[in-house]
Order: C-alpha cells, then sequence, then structure tokens
C-alpha cells in the first residue's frame, strides 16, 4: 500500500449524489447503524494537521448521528512548526479552538519507527479508559507512551523541560515529557484551552466523562423512546440512572450527580403534545 497516493478529497469523502455512497470522513455517522458502537476518539495521522481536515474531524467530533460526541485529536504540522514557542501562533492560525479537539506536538519515536503523537494519544487513552472498567475517568496525562525520543518529521530530535512543556500546556496543546522514568504524554487541556477556562470544557478526563455520561445515557434508555409517559416511568428512568451515578460516585469516578424530572420544563400540555 502506498499512503502518499492517498488525497485529502479522499480523506474528506462526502455523499456521493449519483452513487448514493458516501466515503471519507462521512463515514463516521455509519459507524454506530453498523456496529452498534459510538465513536469516541476520532484520528487522522498523516492528515490532520492539514486546515480543512482538522475542521471536519472536529465538526464530526460535536455530533455524531446528530447523538454522540467524540473527542478528535489533530498533530501540528511538523514540518511548519519546529519549534515549541511557535506552535501557539500555528493553533491560532489553523483555528483549533474547540474542546473536542486536542492538539499534539510533536510526533515521537521508538526504535526506527516514527508516529504521530494523535496515534499513541488515541492508543494511551484507550488503555486508561480499559484500566478503569472502560470510563474515561482518568487523565491520559503522565502516563508512559511507546516512545523513546521525540521528534519532528524530518527526524530532528525535540528536547523538552517541564517550562516549555508547561507552556504548550498553558495553551491547550498536549505534548511529550522526558522527566521521570521515559517518554510520557503531558497536558490535561482540550484546544479550547486557555479562551475557555469552564473545566468542563477544557480538562481532558472531565470533558470525556461529561460525553460519556451523556452518551452512555442515550444508548441505555434510547428503547423508552415513544413509550407511554406515564409517572411510572418517568421514575424508574429517574430513579434508574441516580443509582448508576451514585455508583460512580462511590467508585470515586465522579465527585456528584443526579437525574431530575422538573415538572416546570415539562407541562402537562408538552407532555399532552407528546
Amino acid at each position: 500500500v502506498d499512503p502518499s497516493k492517498v488525497t485529502d478529497a479522499e480523506i474528506i469523502g462526502g455523499f456521493n449524489v449519483s452513487t448514493k455512497k458516501t466515503s471519507g470522513l462521512e463515514l463516521v455517522d455509519s459507524v454506530y447503524p453498523k456496529y452498534s458502537i459510538a465513536p469516541d476518539i476520532l484520528i487522522c495521522p498523516g492528515w490532520s494537521h492539514k486546515t480543512e481536515i482538522a475542521a471536519i474531524l472536529n465538526a464530526k467530533a460535536q455530533s455524531i448521528n446528530g447523538l454522540f460526541e467524540a473527542k478528535a485529536l489533530i498533530d501540528v504540522d511538523t514540518a511548519a512548526v519546529t519549534y515549541y514557542s511557535d506552535v501557539p501562533e500555528w493553533k491560532k492560525q489553523q483555528n483549533i479552538n474547540s474542546k473536542t479537539q486536542i492538539l499534539c506536538f510533536p510526533m515521537v519515536k521508538l526504535g526506527d519507527k516514527v508516529f504521530h503523537l494523535s496515534t499513541q494519544a488515541a492508543g494511551l487513552m484507550g488503555k486508561v479508559d480499559t484500566d478503569n472498567g472502560g470510563c474515561p475517568c482518568d487523565s491520559p496525562s503522565n502516563k508512559l507512551l511507546q516512545a523513546n525520543a521525540a521528534v519532528l518529521v524530518d527526524g530532528s530530535e525535540v528536547l523538552l523541560d517541564l517550562q516549555q512543556a508547561n507552556y504548550l500546556n498553558s495553551n491547550g496543546i498536549v505534548t511529550v515529557l522526558n522527566l521521570m522514568g521515559g517518554f510520557s504524554l503531558w497536558g490535561n487541556q482540550t484546544a479550547c484551552f486557555p479562551s475557555n477556562t469552564d473545566v468542563k470544557d477544557y480538562f481532558i478526563s472531565v470533558s470525556r466523562m461529561f460525553g460519556w455520561v451523556a452518551n452512555s445515557v442515550i444508548l441505555t434508555y434510547w428503547s423508552k423512546i415513544d413509550k407511554r409517559l406515564d409517572r411510572r416511568l418517568i421514575d424508574n428512568i429517574a430513579d434508574s440512572l441516580n443509582i448508576w451515578l451514585n455508583g460512580l460516585v462511590s467508585e470515586e469516578k465522579l465527585l456528584g450527580g443526579r437525574v431530575e424530572f422538573r415538572e416546570s420544563e415539562n407541562s402537562q400540555v408538552a407532555l399532552m403534545a407528546g
């Protein structure tokens, strides 16, 4: 396979009116109908540093099937940006500033193999989630990558100290740090930081938890749509969800959570209308 022959247009894809077929990133919406799995992390290593592809990844991450939220992992173009302090300006120019984007710099290397950081970050996030029973309550930051060097696309080595890595973090960029015991992912901020300082948006594990809880509620109670909405069903849904949330609190995966059915927001007229 020759990856160099893949074009931006093929990655972006779309809906072909004549063939009635979908291709490229538009296929993200086909994942759940086909496999009954809601995508949680979107990556496109080798292309995500391009403005249009990063924008489409972000648009897809914000609303999959009109229901689910994911995170799009975006790589900085290390051919264009070779020094850490120039990354925030590149980020600004590329308009990467969403809570559903996680921006990664630089690349990493293991032996002779070079990886986009988004690739290893996605794998690390999956491993951390699995270690917590499939729940994204823990941050991937300060956990070991499968790497023994941080590099640019041309192979030049990148050495970041703690202050430099923290500078990137303070501008909403996740990076690599070799400080204690090996090369680790370093950073807890989504790309919306620092312009957005709402913790539920910018802190990676908190933001992912909000999306995970929302996705879980949709998947669990979709079957209740169009049921006869009597008081017993309302109480059953609220009680079941509160038991689940209390369980997450007892496992220290949430600080707190509750579900309410507010009659002030659900008038008899609104209920009669369906």
